[in-house]
């Protein structure tokens, strides 16, 4: 920590902080709070969401309130938010406008670094976000707002905020945070946050129903996709059916080394002849006529444990210390920031180590992963810098980031992503309804591996974007359009690894993508209740290292991932639809969306499995088409001396379809893609009154109907409901030594339903966790 404190003292004077202005939600589902470094149109599906009191374990625990948002749930402690089916590479991951995307892109049980306790806001747009933060958010952005660089001068000269909260069946937190500032021209933040849990309590098995059910279908065989899925041996013997024959042989009875098997003693007939002896052969009492001579033995067992009502290995441990601090001048600002988090947290279901048939299944491992990050940053702005020019801003950060799997204590491998990033905003001056800004920007990440489960090379990444942003806003109306040029570079660096013998590739090599992305859209006012907007864009995305170079077992994915060199850009062209409607404190949104990719990359089946029964899958491209739509309606009541009332409710449904597949993606994989998001119902009753605050919120999730493949059609699970409440009270304290304090208590699943969401990697193994409930505190002083 020490370190951390000298680092972010050294370059105070160079401090530099971009500003975050309001932004808006299209979807009122929950209170907001508006922060963003350039206006942002009002076209983009965009939606900011300020909930300080849930319990928020993931970020994609705190998004997956907002319509066409799920969570990816891989276990309790690791959750990305899927955007309209897409993530990982696809979504992009940001800390107060710069990427924070790492190892938690390529690999599902890898966590985003993520304090939930001081978070500010975080906003989540929808719309293909290309033009502004490149092909990596080809599926969308999600920003956090940390609040840890000051934007603005406090009202006091010190100021601090101390949380404690105990959970029950939740974790337990803890953590401050501190302004001091001399009311002119110097502010500084200081956060300190821990957060505990031992385990998480679940309403029944770990194991789903199906693992049972399932496993051996109708037809015959075996679900073998299911099995490994559901961490299982399952298998089937044929097995000597002892009442199959009428007589136990009486000479194999008196001289038992002469059988061959079970079989050999029992006889059809009464009699029987050996050496030109007779031996009369005893009835056998177990005897039923009729019945078959073999029959089917099914072995089903456990690879890993079937917890019950309580999940194994879902400990979690995390703690941030984070500075920030900021001089303000005439004409802008500079600010600087450090933050460190580390986290450490078990993968609750499934072992690494995929034991074999015939093995000691109690000398499986659990899976454990360790996350480390430090995080330096520079924003600055500046109004007016030259003629023409209303503002520049600047940001500058660099990210170090080392997550690793362990297996039990032993290290299975560990990545380090070193990245540094700067981006120059150059806003022009407005000429009459005309704003727009020109943005460069560079990125360049180093990732070093090692551990004996290595799946990936060393590789260097090099990005440089340029791109323009235009805006004409009228009364009634906004047009908007922007253009990206990027350049993506992954050069190899020499390492002791190796490719699979399965591999696609053979001698690994350099590749390098030009991009082009493009975007137009509008929003037009139809009268004083209606209002509609439309959006098209053409965006790319380059093959990241996974796709194009990773081979080996990757068992955190349960998987032997064979990457390919070959592979070309994506190519996605959105069109999204949204009408609008307003009358009084009603307002209504819906939108309709088609993305029709070309070259969609997919992890895909091979149909055949490699040792230890881990499927073996190849990435390949094909083009694919994603749909869907969200509706948000809410209505806000005045009570009067009763408070303030707001209801709100969504709905969303997405398909990921491809448009031509093959014989062998059909056959393997499907037309849809397994794991997709099912569709979802959701209202929520908000009320306000004299520092009072409630909210009760239920999200019904559907079965899933459009299924993959894998290999074996998708086994559905059942739909279940989430129902979660906050409540809190402002207490009024006469006192100047505190400011504020508030006391609240949240609750999640309150039904205690066994939650089981499609779209996670580990639902058949791992549910969500059973009832839960948060009490706590927080002090101003």
């Amino acid at each position: 920590m020490r370190r951390h404190l000298l680092a972010a003292a050294i370059p105070l004077a160079l401090q530099s902080v971009a500003l975050h202005s309001a932004r808006a939600a299209d979807a009122p589902t929950l209170p907001t709070l508006q922060v963003e470094a350039s206006q942002p149109s009002r076209i983009d599906s965009r939606v900011t969401v300020d909930n300080p009191q849930a319990q928020n374990r993931t970020l994609g625990g705190l998004l997956e309130h907002v319509s066409g948002v799920q969570n990816s749930a891989f276990g309790p402690n690791a959750g990305a938010p899927v955007i309209r089916s897409l993530s990982g590479n696809r979504v992009q991951i940001l800390q107060d406008g710069q990427s924070i995307l790492g190892m938690n892109a390529i690999s599902g049980d890898i966590n985003i670094p993520f304090d939930p306790l001081f978070v500010r806001s975080v906003t989540v747009n929808k719309s293909s976000d290309t033009v502004r933060y490149g092909g990596n958010a080809i599926g969308g952005s999600v920003e956090v707002d940390t609040g840890l660089i000051p934007r603005t001068m406090e009202d006091r000269d010190q100021s601090m905020e101390l949380v404690l909260r105990k959970g029950f069946n939740a974790a337990d937190a803890q953590g401050f945070r501190m302004n001091f500032n001399n009311q002119r021209n110097v502010s500084t933040n200081l956060q300190v946050s821990r957060q505990r849990i031992s385990h998480y309590d679940i309403p029944g098995n770990s194991k789903a129903a199906a693992c049972n059910t399932q496993l051996f279908p109708a037809a015959g065989g075996v679900n073998s996709a299911l099995a490994d899925a559901c961490q299982k041996e399952a298998r089937v013997q044929q097995v000597y059916n002892k009442a199959s024959q009428p007589y136990i042989d009486q000479f194999m009875t008196e001289n038992p080394d002469w059988a061959d098997g079970e079989f050999s003693f029992y006889t059809n007939s009464p009699t029987s002849v050996w050496q030109r002896q007779t031996y009369v052969n005893p009835v056998n009492p177990d005897y039923v006529a009729g019945t078959p001579s073999y029959v089917q033995k099914r072995i089903n067992n456990d690879v890993t444990p079937d917890y019950h009502h309580r999940l194994g290995n879902s400990y979690s441990r995390s703690s941030q210390v984070a500075l920030g601090s900021t001089l303000f001048f005439d004409r802008g600002y500079v600010g600087v920031s450090i933050d460190a988090k580390d986290s450490e947290y078990g993968v609750p279901g499934f072992s690494m180590q995929n034991l074999s048939f015939g093995s000691n299944y109690a000398d499986g491992l659990p899976v454990g992963v360790v996350i480390k990050q430090e995080r330096y940053a520079m924003e600055a702005l500046l109004r007016d810098p030259v003629p023409g020019i209303e503002r520049a801003e600047l940001r500058v950060s660099q990210l170090d980031n080392t997550s690793g799997e362990r297996l039990g204590a032993s290290k299975a491998n560990d990545y380090d992503f070193e990245s540094t990033q700067a981006e120059l905003l150059l806003a022009h001056r407005r000429v009459g309804p005309l704003s727009g800004l020109l943005g460069l920007s560079q990125q360049s990440r180093e990732v070093t591996g090692s551990g004996s489960q290595r799946y990936l090379p060393n590789v260097d990444t090099r990005s440089q974007a340029v791109f323009l942003k235009e805006t004409l806003d009228f009364d009634w109306a906004s047009f908007d359009a922007g253009v990206r040029h990027e350049r993506v570079d992954h050069t190899l660096r020499p390492s002791s690894f190796k490719t699979a013998r399965n591999s696609a590739n053979t001698t690994l090599q350099d590749r390098d993508f030009r991009l082009n992305s493009y975007s137009i859209g509008a929003y037009v006012e139809l009268g004083p209740l209606f209002a509609a907007k439309v959006r098209y864009s053409s965006s790319q995305r380059a093959p990241e290292i996974n796709e194009l170079y990773a081979s080996n077992a990757h068992y955190s994915v349960m998987t032997q991932e064979e990457g390919n060199q070959n592979l070309d850009p994506e190519r996605a062209k959105n069109l999204e639809l949204t009408g609008l409607f307003h009358l009084g404190g009603f307002q209504l949104s819906a939108t309709a969306y088609r993305m029709r990719y070309e070259n969609y990359l997919y992890l895909g089946y091979s149909g055949l499995q490699t040792a230890n029964r881990l499927p073996l899958k190849y990435w390949k491209q094909t083009d694919t088409t994603v749909k869907g739509f969200e509706v948000d309606a809410s209505r806000s009541l005045t009570l009067g001396r009763f408070g303030s009332l707001e209801v709100s409710a969504f709905a969303d449904l997405v398909k990921n379809r491809a448009d031509h597949p093959d014989a062998l993606r059909a056959h393997n994989d499907g037309e849809y893609l397994p794991n997709m998001p099912t569709n979802r119902y959701g209202a929520a009753v908000q009320w306000q009154r004299e520092g009072w605050k409630a909210q009760l919120s239920s999200t019904y999730y559907d079965t899933q109907k459009y299924l993959g493949r894998n290999v074996s059609e998708e086994v559905p699970l059942d739909a279940f409901t989430l129902v979660d409440l906050q409540l809190s009270r402002e207490i009024p304290l006469r006192t100047t030594a505190v400011a504020g304090m508030e006391v609240f208590i949240n609750g999640s699943n309150l039904l205690n339903e066994e939650a089981r969401p499609h779209n996670s990697p580990l639902k058949y193994i791992a549910p969500l966790p059973g009832r839960g409930f948060q009490v706590g505190v927080t002090v101003r002083l």
